[in-house]
């Protein structure tokens, strides 16, 4: 079973599982050798980093990981997506969903909200929410640690028992953006994802390390029910998938 998936237009793929070499290759395809070899320590350092990112994005289970760079309003904007798998094991897929859904509200507390949203590939389960990523001072364009507060939202995708002997499994889909302002905006994006995720059952086997996302964008299968991106009813707070 292969696991496809459109990814929003503007994302640009971070390479997952490169060689040191491979990560060179990156780089000098998106600068110019000309500006890198004015900086010898620049390229260096893009490639230990890319490659460093690289392999930890293979080592977690990743499928796909992106970024993009728009404007909203004459305002730049950053968002990331990341797409992993593990597995998972559990009986019923909606009590599996509705289990996720409490268990990390519970663990993050007040500033996460969720829900099970009933899609065409099954019931998912979504939290969003703020998050503190922590900044090291050696990556710090000020020289000294600091938290970055980023919204976030998270979509998890129970998938079954495929041939015999393949374990359960279950997909991550995880956003997120520094710019809380634009979250609305960035909802659209998580619906895009959701409605276009398909399966070839010709392997009948669950997904793994070589499921991709495809490359073109797939038939949209609407939900039922409300989807993300609706406006918030009382407008203070950044819209969710939740009302």
């Amino acid at each position: 079973m292969t696991l496809q998936f459109t990814v929003p237009a503007g994302f640009t793929a971070i390479p997952i599982g490169v060689t040191s070499e491979e990560a060179e290759r990156e780089i000098t395809s998106r600068i110019s050798r000309d500006a890198l070899k004015s900086n010898p320590l620049l390229l260096q350092n893009l490639v230990e980093n890319i490659h460093k990112a690289s392999q930890a994005l293979e080592n977690s289970g990743a499928l796909y990981a992106g970024t993009c760079v728009r404007t909203y309003e004459d305002e730049l904007s950053l968002g990331t997506l990341l797409v992993t798998v593990t597995p998972f094991a559990f009986g019923d897929a909606a009590v599996a969903a509705a289990g996720i859904v409490r268990s990390l509200v519970a663990e993050r507390g007040e500033a996460w909200e969720g829900g099970v949203l009933d899609t065409p590939t099954g019931p998912v389960a979504m939290l969003s929410g703020m998050n503190g990523i922590r900044i090291p001072a050696e990556f710090s364009p000020s020289g000294e640690g600091l938290t970055v507060t980023m919204a976030e939202m998270q979509a998890f995708l129970p998938i079954p028992q495929g041939a015999e002997n393949q374990e359960q499994c279950l997909v991550c889909f995880n956003f997120t953006t520094p710019c809380e302002e634009h979250w609305q905006e960035y909802c659209s994006d998580i619906v895009e994802i959701l409605s276009s995720i398909t399966f070839d059952q010709s392997g009948h086997s669950a997904p793994d390390s070589s499921a991709q996302p495809a490359s073109e964008s797939l038939p949209a299968l609407a939900p039922e029910r409300s989807v993300p991106g609706a406006a918030h009813p009382d407008g203070d707070k950044p819209a969710t998938p939740f009302g």
